[in-house]
């Protein structure tokens, strides 16, 4: 509470009193069933089948929204489609190349957009928040609060310890490590890393320590930075809900920063969001799953096709001639201009079908038809499972999975290079901790700028590697994290911890060493034997000496080691797991179906996982919500992926566009759930604080949250059978219009706080200045920092003089202007100009048939490739040509803005103290981190707060008077009786 006396005397106040527990007004609302908007209709939620199968319990608002959002962006997604006029490419037409319509899947290309620029712009927020986070529950690791229990003192964990952490491994990564377990070493170690390793095709390490490298980066992100994200939300949930009885749904998470304000329409926005990023992240997950699995089968049939025929081509062609004219549809529905099209004839010059490209459409299609199969099949068996409950089905099945899994990572420990993997693990769990600090912090500084030179890192690998995990990850947290703190009541924090973070990341660390070790080998010893691309199937049976066999001269034959070798850089993602375990003769297959098997299950588990936390969130935190709700969110999670896969069969070129915009759009959900999960972390240890009475709840709080504006959307009324309890909201004119005129006029309600705050801390004077002469200079600061603000950023949309130009050098006598040089026998002129910013590249409209060869020779100057000149028949410019345009400015010129909003971070400051001071006045909890957010984003409400706060306070000098006495009084009431002096 600071130094203060005020500190000091409301510490004692409340020692003195008995106090309510902190959650106690939550809990009251659980009781009486206005924790939330409901529809109930049927028996009453119990253990009973007639309660399972036909009651029904969920929030209509939160429900209805996620649908609305996630099926409104599927069917915009569906409606777009591929525009087949909606990009330009560059053609050559005769000596010219023109601008020219092509096709394109835009949604793919938008939120690939969104995605890059939130991995550009916030590159250094996704470091840096999750270093925090890592060091944060470092901290809580070894803090007082580590053995405090997620439930009561006396609860027992509900699962065992190999049923609790099969479910944790099973929900959180699972089917991942199958999918980039061989192929992200793989990728790492081939292309352009971090490491700057190649360089126009050059390879610029050895062939280990690009290996080496490639394997810490994998490390990197599937380590503590990922799994972090996941461990935040499930110990604050767990705790608020098993120990403190609060709904298990994301709101519940501000709790201890917002209180009863979670009750409303932000709340129910915040989990109507977690279930649109749930569902969109099980449903990207499950549309590109399938087509691993549909790899597999294909590996184990040996044809390109399992449905209908195995194969297409013209042997075969009367069983199959009756599709031609459908084919030919697909083939007309394909953009003209798309790849597959422009390479592929559909009919010969006589009118006759090309069996090779309708072969091609026809498997394309089955495979389409295959993979939407294999999906309704997934979510047949997942409905099963999530509806037959989490210690049945679950649990059951992700036992299972974790033991098919351990059992391939054996047989591959043992069937490969036993002493090999052994060596790759230990060297890169040293790498991995040596390594740790500088490559958390690493943000591609250089390799991102417009500065970067080209001999290193490529500039896109931030984004399409670490940052796209840090956002796919966290945008997983919501569903992740709910899913651990339903199964992990009873255990303490410090458990929670392990089985969430150590052994998970111990088990990803062994599987990535094992499969990634061996796929590393087999790509190395690939190279060194020349299997390539061209190769047949890209792989050959290999013999070779190896060094651990016995010397060639003893015994006079020579000992050597055979096994397939796959170039797995030239296959696809899909096929590298296969191609590891298919090298290991006659046991490949078997090893295939196991790995089949357990994809298919992992689909399952992160299935109806992803249902039941969908339907838990949609019912308001219920552990056991009605069987019809899971199988609801099972079947949604289904069409939309169904839907976006459907879609697939009408783009031939990308297949998985549509799922790859629905999961570049909830990668971009991660960004504002960065700054949520940072909340997570203040409100965590603000929980732990209260329940352990190192703060009082509502004694050391603000009378109001900076989110009250005095508006309340809607509300929920009593009554635990009432079928809609739906309330109206209401509206607190005083406290709305003051909030509406304080965002104008801040410094009315600045100066009343600073005055009498003064008052009341009895100040002394500054120096020469009394204290309420110094109250108005630090007001009257405040407005000029903030009215210059206002004003310099509305001038700031004030064009500037584009033919400005700055002048260099002097103007010599009997020289001349030779491009933007005034040249003479001694001296010369420059003349540059002051463009800065973003601008359009080319002036004018870029439409189809724009003469690109026509708007370089425009733009383009011999000096420089960027334009140095404005534009045509400048002062400057001797020749008159149309050289050095670019076309117009992209939005303001922030020329005054920057300079305006540097002076509001000043009042923000300003205010920030302001709070502190109050704060550590008063006594009441928070940082002064927090003081700077809330000053900075909700000036308004931090205002009304601080109103409040002075003017119900009692009066320092009659409260410690107060107090004194309470005091005293208790102490000669409890003291006992003196008989006697010696006594």
């Amino acid at each position: 509470f600071g130094s203060s006396s005020l500190g000091v005397v409301l510490v004692q106040h409340r020692d003195s009193a008995m106090a309510e527990d902190w959650c106690a007004a939550a809990t009251r609302r659980v009781e009486k069933g206005s924790d939330g908007v409901w529809i109930r209709f049927g028996p009453k939620v119990d253990d009973s089948l007639m309660s399972k199968f036909f009651s029904i319990r969920f929030n209509p608002i939160t429900s209805g929204a996620a649908t609305v959002m996630l099926f409104g962006f599927v069917i915009v997604l569906l409606a777009i489609g591929v525009d087949r006029e909606g990009c330009l490419t560059q053609l050559p037409v005769g000596d010219d190349t023109q601008f020219k319509s092509s096709a394109c899947y835009t949604p793919q290309i938008e939120f690939s957009f969104w995605m890059k620029w939130v991995a550009d712009c916030f590159t250094w927020l996704y470091i840096g928040s999750q270093d925090c986070w890592v060091v944060f529950l470092v901290v809580l690791y070894f803090s007082r609060f580590a053995d405090m229990k997620l439930g009561k003192d006396d609860d027992v964990p509900e699962f065992s310890d190999f049923a609790w952490f099969s479910m944790v491994f099973s929900c959180g990564v699972g089917v991942g490590l199958f999918f980039y377990g061989v192929a992200e070493p793989i990728w790492h170690y081939v292309d352009v890393n971090r490491y700057g390793h190649q360089w126009n095709g050059t390879k610029r390490l050895p062939d280990n320590e690009r290996a080496q490298a490639a394997m810490n980066l994998t490390w990197f992100h599937w380590g503590l930075h990922g799994w972090v994200v996941y461990a935040v939300v499930g110990v604050l949930l767990a705790f608020l809900h098993f120990r403190k009885g609060l709904p298990m749904t994301i709101k519940t998470c501000f709790y201890p920063l917002i209180g009863e304000r979670i009750y409303g329409f932000w709340g129910d926005f915040v989990d109507s969001v977690s279930i649109v990023a749930t569902t969109m992240g099980v449903c990207t997950s499950l549309g590109l799953g399938v087509f691993q699995i549909n790899t597999g089968i294909k590996k184990l049939t040996g044809y390109p096709n399992w449905i209908k025929l195995s194969y297409y081509n013209e042997a075969n062609f009367g069983e199959w001639s009756d599709r031609v004219d459908s084919l030919e549809q697909y083939y007309l529905d394909y953009p003209i201009d798309s790849t597959f099209r422009s390479g592929n004839s559909f009919r010969d010059d006589d009118g006759n079908v090309i069996i090779g490209t309708a072969s091609k459409i026809a498997s394309f299609v089955d495979t389409n038809d295959e993979q939407i199969l294999i999906i309704w099949l997934i979510t047949l068996v997942a409905t099963v499972s999530v509806a037959s409950g989490l210690q049945v089905g679950i649990q059951s099945l992700s036992m299972i999975c974790l033991y098919l899994g351990m059992f391939l990572m054996m047989v591959i420990l043992l069937m490969d290079d036993t002493w090999y993997i052994m060596n790759l693990y230990t060297q890169s769990l040293g790498y991995y901790l040596w390594d740790f600090l500088r490559i958390s912090f690493y943000s591609a500084a250089f390799a991102q700028s417009d500065h970067a030179a080209s001999e290193g890192e490529a500039s896109w690998y931030m984004s399409g590697w670490t940052i796209f995990y840090w956002g796919w990850w966290i945008a997983f947290a919501p569903f992740v994290g709910i899913f651990f703190a339903r199964i992990s009541r009873g255990r303490t924090i410090r458990q929670f911890l392990n089985g969430t973070m150590t052994l998970p990341i111990a088990y990803n660390f062994a599987w990535m060493a094992t499969f990634g070790g061996a796929g590393l080998k087999m790509e190395m010893a690939a190279d060194k034997f020349g299997v390539t691309c061209d190769t047949e199937f890209s792989r050959a049976n290999v013999c070779r000496v190896v060094e651990r066999m016995r010397p060639s001269g003893y015994g006079g034959n020579p000992e050597v080691f055979c096994s397939t070798l796959t170039k797995l850089s030239c296959r696809g993602t899909t096929d590298m797991v296969f191609d590891v375990l298919y090298q290991y003769a006659d046991l490949g297959p078997f090893m295939g179906v196991i790995c089949l098997i357990s994809l298919i299950l992992y689909f399952i588990t992160s299935s109806d996982s992803g249902s039941l936390v969908d339907d838990i969130v949609s019912a308001n935190g219920i552990e056991e919500p009605p069987v019809v709700q899971r199988v609801y969110w099972a079947f949604t999670e289904g069409a939309a992926a169904t839907a976006l896969l459907y879609q697939g069969r009408l783009n031939y070129d990308a297949p998985d566009a549509g799922l790859r915009a629905l999961q570049s759009a909830s990668i971009c959900v991660g960004l504002p759930y960065t700054f949520l999960i940072c909340f997570m972390c203040v409100s965590l240890w603000r929980a732990l604080q209260y329940e352990r009475g190192e703060l009082k709840w509502g004694e050391s709080q603000f009378k109001h949250s900076v989110l009250d504006v005095g508006v309340t959307a809607y509300g929920a009324g009593e009554g635990t059978t009432r079928f809609f309890n739906l309330k109206g909201g209401s509206l607190d004119f005083s406290r709305f219009s003051k909030f509406m005129f304080y965002i104008v006029a801040p410094i009315l309600p600045f100066y009343n706080v600073t005055a009498q705050l003064t008052k009341r801390t009895a100040g002394k004077s500054e120096g020469m200045l009394s204290p309420m002469t110094w109250a108005l200079l630090k007001t009257l600061f405040a407005a000029a920092m903030f009215y210059v603000w206002f004003i310099l950023v509305l001038v700031d949309y004030v064009d500037v003089d584009a033919d400005a130009f700055t002048t260099f050098g002097a103007v010599i006598p009997g020289g001349q202007w030779t491009g933007t040089a005034w040249s003479a026998p001694d001296a010369s002129q420059h003349k540059v100009s002051q463009r800065y910013g973003m601008y359009r590249r080319y002036p004018g409209e870029v439409v189809d048939g724009t003469s690109k060869t026509a708007l370089d020779a425009q733009v383009t100057n011999e000096a420089n490739f960027f334009p140095q000149y404005l534009q045509a028949g400048s002062a400057y410019s001797d020749s008159g040509a149309a050289i050095g345009q670019v076309g117009d400015r992209l939005g303001a010129p922030l020329h005054y803005a920057v300079i305006g909003w540097y002076l509001y971070m000043t009042f923000a400051c300003l205010l920030m103290s302001l709070r502190n001071q109050v704060r550590t006045t008063y006594g009441l909890a928070g940082n002064i981190v927090e003081d700077f957010f809330a000053a900075l984003f909700v000036y308004p409400t931090v205002l009304m707060q601080l109103e409040e706060m002075v003017a119900s306070a009692p009066d320092l000098e009659s409260k410690q008077n107060k107090i004194d006495a309470q005091v005293a009084e208790k102490s000669m009431a409890t003291s006992p009786p003196m008989e006697s002096q010696d006594a």
